[in-house]
């Protein structure tokens, strides 16, 4: 069975045929020289909270293109497992896919999810985009403190 990744439910709730052409004519996306700054700055932001939320240097960092998704599942399992900082943990369950910016180790077990924005406010999708990753950490057994 494909997982729905929480990328694609977002896109969806934007737009119903962002995700038809996401999935059935990806040839056709145009990524124009400001979306790669978009990207870009992005990038840099997940840099920046990597030093903020993980001064000691302990923590560790999925990376899913070079891992691929179901090593970068097994990869998170186990880094879980060993109660570090995690930077792109991923999870599936109940059909869904996500990837956390950020996942923290709580006292009892749990985890803090961090998801990290390039904003300046809080918009109402963002609110969608935690609360799937959320609802699919909790399905796979993640439990989450905040």
């Amino acid at each position: 069975m494909r997982l729905l990744s929480k990328s694609k439910l977002v896109a969806f709730r934007q737009c119903p045929r962002r995700l038809w052409l996401e999935v059935h004519r990806p040839d056709l996306a145009v990524v124009s020289a400001r979306l790669q700054a978009v990207f870009a700055t992005g990038h840099q932001v997940g840099d920046i909270a990597r030093q903020l939320y993980d001064r000691a240097g302990q923590g560790e960092m999925i990376d899913l293109k070079a891992e691929g998704v179901p090593a970068a599942l097994a990869r998170t399992k186990q880094l879980l497992q060993a109660g570090k900082p995690v930077f792109e943990a991923g999870f599936a369950a109940e059909g869904g896919l996500a990837f956390a910016d950020v996942l923290l180790p709580e006292s009892g077990g749990a985890w803090r999810m961090v998801e990290v924005k390039a904003s300046a406010s809080v918009k109402d999708y963002q609110r969608e985009d935690v609360a799937i990753q959320s609802y699919i950490a909790r399905a796979a057994g993640i439990e989450l403190a905040g």
